[in-house]
């Protein structure tokens, strides 16, 4: 009974201590009177967030909150308070500690789950959006997908992308997302800093300053069964291998317009020759890739063995990728 209510309301409980992390401290320690403040967990689940701080050494007090506690309180000393705190957000809280709900609007549809009246597509975004209304320090584990979302820049501070096994009861890939009030911020919007795991990758807007830009408006047709490009677009579980490759040496029975795994594409201009351009295509994924450490590549589903997350090429992006390798055959 209550693994299937963690799936109504989203829940995954966190196991992996994520808050170990120098840019954490760092962020924790400069809010004002820290020592002093009652940190707020809304989304409590079993209370492992709780236990996580102290375990680092915090020993702040804390008010606890779930739609739905967990039979299992991993820090006892703090009652979870039965409550919808997307609905009813408690007042009064400078810091807000969490692991919000995760449930994406479609999934919701197609299981028959109740789904709130909002703009958005996914739970956690809107959990996002009231904890940011309403608490001026937010840190927040949420789906690493987040950082295409492009939503709520104005108060991140640091993300961190989390490479390493969060839950017991799911794969999916997650980040650390840390938000602070807009005068405490020392950059602009867009210059958040990201790290991958330990390793600080750089600032968003200087990464986003290396994605391929589009420099043509070739006329490309998606999931065509008889195209002669294939792209296969996610990573397997062993390394990176989202590729451009020749059309026929996908099997069209396996292109589905519900599936973005497989496709072949149609709409090569004829003076392109489809050797040089599955070539120069591969040139510029890859360098895409290194360039940007992933970070613009939606992760998919868990680790790969190299301890990275994969990766999903989306047809918008590799349109993008098609028209520039067109756009260079052309120059030469």
């Amino acid at each position: 009974m209550e693994k299937e209510l963690k799936k109504t309301y989203g829940q995954f409980f966190t196991t992996t201590n994520p808050f170990c992390h120098n840019a954490f401290f760092k962020w924790f320690k400069a809010i004002p009177n820290i020592k002093n403040e009652i940190l707020l967990e809304p989304f409590a689940g079993s209370n492992n967030i709780c236990k996580m701080i102290q375990d680092l050494g915090f020993v702040n007090e804390w008010k606890c909150f779930d739609i739905n506690p967990s039979v299992q309180n991993k820090t006892p000393e703090y009652k979870i308070e039965k409550r919808d705190t997307i609905a009813n957000y408690p007042k009064g809280y400078n810091v807000a500690i969490t692991n919000p709900p995760y449930l994406a609007k479609n999934s919701a549809t197609r299981s028959g789950k109740i789904f709130p009246d909002t703009k958005y597509d996914d739970l956690y975004k809107l959990a996002l959006e009231v904890m940011l209304k309403n608490t001026k320090y937010v840190a927040a584990i949420i789906p690493e997908s987040f950082i295409t979302a492009d939503i709520f820049h104005d108060r991140l501070d640091v993300l961190i992308s989390l490479t390493c096994k969060m839950f017991d009861d799911t794969d999916c890939p997650v980040c650390l997302a840390l938000f602070s009030p807009k005068q405490d911020l020392n950059h602009s919007k867009d210059n958040f800093i990201i790290y991958q795991q330990n390793k600080k990758i750089g600032t968003y807007n200087k990464i986003l300053s290396k994605k391929p830009k589009a420099l043509a408006n070739n006329n490309w047709k998606f999931n065509d069964e008889d195209g002669n490009i294939g792209i296969r677009c996610i990573d397997g579980i062993f390394e990176p291998s989202i590729c451009f490759c020749f059309g026929e040496e996908i099997d069209k029975r396996k292109i589905k317009v519900s599936s973005r795994s497989l496709t072949r594409v149609s709409g090569l201009p004829k003076d392109i020759e489809l050797e040089e351009f599955i070539k120069e295509c591969n040139n510029i994924l890859n360098r895409y890739r290194i360039d940007t450490y992933d970070v613009f590549l939606t992760s998919f589903k868990g680790l790969r063995k190299d301890g990275k997350y994969r990766r999903r090429l989306d047809f918008k992006n590799a349109k993008i990728i098609m028209d520039v390798a067109v756009f260079n055959i052309k120059q030469r």
